[in-house]
């Protein structure tokens, strides 16, 4: 799924056309007239400036802002039970003419280590504080972060304070930006993003979900929405309940499928709220880039996981990345990407840009998220079944230590402007080392927390000699973004292109224990579309892992239709039962190119099968629905 947020210049616009009470927006770079801290001295608690963001823990390129740095306060404070005093405090607010009162900011909150970001209320010159707002983390900044104020509509001398909390732990990073309180229209909607597959197949429906939240101060109780990809399809959405200020999400009835691969750009508009003009049009509009695939390509689900021998928590990283491929040895790729110890590759380091360790980054779609058995499953199992455009391949040629490298995308969509590039990942397993730098620092040493794959048995930290590093990251083909050209600008369906690589591999490697990873990157969003992985030793194609496996249609009714890239091999070819019983099974002799098999299974019961593809004494499988 993919969601398209809306610019932070479009979503300011929402407040223009209505009654400021307050605005801020800390352009001065220092304390602005009339508001307060309430901090232990002036050397810690809230700053400003414009360049911030490695003072206070990675807070992301952004104008003049306010930033917090809640360390040796609530350090204090929370240790003696007082109430902590990280706070910065509008002017006192008149609000005795009004009757609805709203407001807005930007904020950047990373949410590390259980710290607390909220907005609170005194109408007591600040003795006492009610919160009204608690902000969620994210890695960017959050714009037009919308409450409501209207409970102390008609009341003077209302105090509103931002209060970071980063319970006693330095590495919190908090932000704030555009503060705005004002009296906001009767109707309007903000459409905050929609959500919608990247990539389907054929004749599949798709649902349009969007994010809107009520920036008026009447609840929405319907909505007129429109897509259109030349052709408007516009449904009057009744029966809501949207609370002033509050957010939901809203599906479009109108499902989004087509019949051969194309190429689309659906944009979204809310043209009516409450049966009316919305008060502020500017922000109801957002766009998705959607494409059809006229087959399904099998899909490897990548995580590059973000470690280091000094990270006491990083052998969490290890033991994960050893279950998921105890669980999914088909279809999961896991990299170990070194930081600031003897296997760092610097470029690889730096591209991955990891805020914590040990933190992963999945297909490049979910970055610097968490690590552990439980978050990796629960990432593959999210990325597993989407769509994707290309079938990727990768064949590994040459003796000694010179190697070719072939990565072969075939397109199965279509694209006028593509921005994609093919690149290759050097992995390789046990690698050892003597230095002190090879010694694992393990803070789960003694048990004490919890077990973790045997790390709880073993000293901390684990000398050299007793470690074994696997899936570490050696080396970047065509850079961290892939190879620049690799991949044309105009693609037709069944497009076939193909980058080579040489490779080198030092002297301090064991070719036998390296692979390469082939990876097609969106160059738009960043993502790894699709990526597959061969041994850097085999003699030519790996024919099981690199055979890229078609099963459709998927689910099927009277016939299974198998494709896979062959090479000079015989195959088998079978459907199998769960229990491992074949109910068909066809052989290929020196097999060579695209290969189509199918299997008659308008007698076969319903249920689940698996489709099967042996060669050489390996197999590579994909679970197929009969109904």
């Amino acid at each position: 799924m993919k969601r398209i947020l809306l610019s932070a210049a479009l979503l300011s616009l929402a407040l223009n056309a209505n009654s400021q009470i307050l605005t801020e927006n800390f352009e001065g770079g220092a304390l602005p007239t009339g508001w307060t801290r309430s901090q232990s001295t002036p050397s810690v608690g809230w700053v400003f400036g414009a360049s911030l963001g490695s003072q206070y823990w990675a807070i992301p390129s952004h104008t003049t802002y306010a930033a917090s740095n809640d360390d040796a306060n609530d350090d204090q404070t929370l240790l003696l039970n007082l109430a902590d005093m990280d706070r910065l405090i509008t002017p006192a607010l008149d609000l005795t003419s009004q009757t609805a009162v709203a407001l807005s900011f930007d904020a950047f909150y990373n949410g590390a280590y259980g710290s607390v970001a909220t907005v609170e209320v005194s109408t007591n010159g600040g003795t006492t504080w009610t919160t009204i707002y608690t902000l969620d983390p994210s890695d960017a900044w959050q714009n037009g972060l919308v409450t409501n104020l209207s409970a102390y509509a008609g009341q003077s001398n209302v105090l509103v304070a931002f209060h970071h909390d980063d319970m006693a732990d330095w590495a919190s990073g908090f932000a704030l930006d555009n503060v705005s309180v004002y009296t906001p229209p009767a109707t309007d909607v903000r459409l905050n993003s929609v959500t919608l597959n990247r990539y389907s197949l054929l004749n599949s429906n798709n649902t349009l979900a969007m994010n809107v939240t009520n920036l008026g101060s009447d609840p929405i109780t319907s909505l007129t929405i429109d897509w259109n990809d030349g052709t408007s399809h516009s449904q009057v959405i009744s029966g809501l309940n949207i609370a002033p200020f509050a957010s939901t999400n809203v599906n479009h009835p109108t499902a989004i499928s087509y019949a051969t691969a194309v190429e689309k750009t659906i944009n979204v508009n809310i043209t009516d709220v409450n049966s009316a003009v919305d008060a502020n049009p500017a922000n109801n509009t957002a766009s998705a880039p959607f494409n059809t695939v006229s087959q399904a390509p099998a899909k490897k689900v990548i995580i590059e996981e973000g470690t280091g021998t000094w990270c006491g928590w990083c052998p969490r990283g290890a033991v994960a990345m050893e279950a998921m491929y105890n669980a999914h040895p088909n279809d999961f790729i896991g990299i170990a990407v070194h930081n600031s110890d003897p296997m760092t590759v610097a470029a690889y380091d730096a591209g991955a840009n990891f805020s914590g360790f040990p933190g992963c980054n999945v297909d490049r779609a979910m970055l610097d998220q968490g690590v552990s058995e439980t978050a990796f499953e629960s990432y593959y199992q999210e990325r597993i079944g989407l769509a994707v455009p290309a079938a990727i391949s990768v064949v590994s040629n040459g003796a000694g230590s010179s190697v070719t490298i072939d990565v072969t995308a075939t397109f199965y969509t279509v694209f006028a402007a593509a921005n994609y590039r093919i690149g290759g990942i050097i992995v390789e397993d046990n690698v050892t080392g003597t230095a002190a730098g090879y010694n694992q620092t393990n803070y789960y040493a003694g048990g004490a927390s919890g077990p973790m794959g045997g790390y709880e048995s073993l000293p901390d930290p684990v000398p050299a000699a007793n470690m074994v590093y696997n899936h570490v990251g050696r080396a970047l083909l065509g850079g961290y973004s892939g190879s620049a050209g690799s991949v044309p600008a105009a693609i037709t369906d069944g497009l076939s292109v193909t980058k080579t690589f040489p490779y080198t591999v030092p002297a301090t490697s064991n070719k036998a224990n390296m692979k390469v990873v082939a990876v097609l990157i969106d160059q738009t969003t960043g993502e790894i579309v699709n990526a597959n992985d061969v041994a850097l030793s085999a003699s030519g194609i790996n024919e099981l892992t690199a055979a890229e496996l078609s099963v459709y249609p998927n689910p099927a009714s009277d016939l299974v239709n198998v494709s896979f890239d062959a090479k000079n091999a015989d195959y088998s070819v079978s459907l199998m039962d769960l229990q491992g019983r074949v109910v068909s099974s066809k052989e290929l002799t020196n097999a060579n190119g695209v290969q189509q098999v199918s299997f008659a299974t308008s007698n076969v019961a319903k249920g689940s099968y698996i489709v099967v593809v042996s060669s050489n004494g390996g197999k590579t499988t994909k679970t197929v629905v009969i109904k």
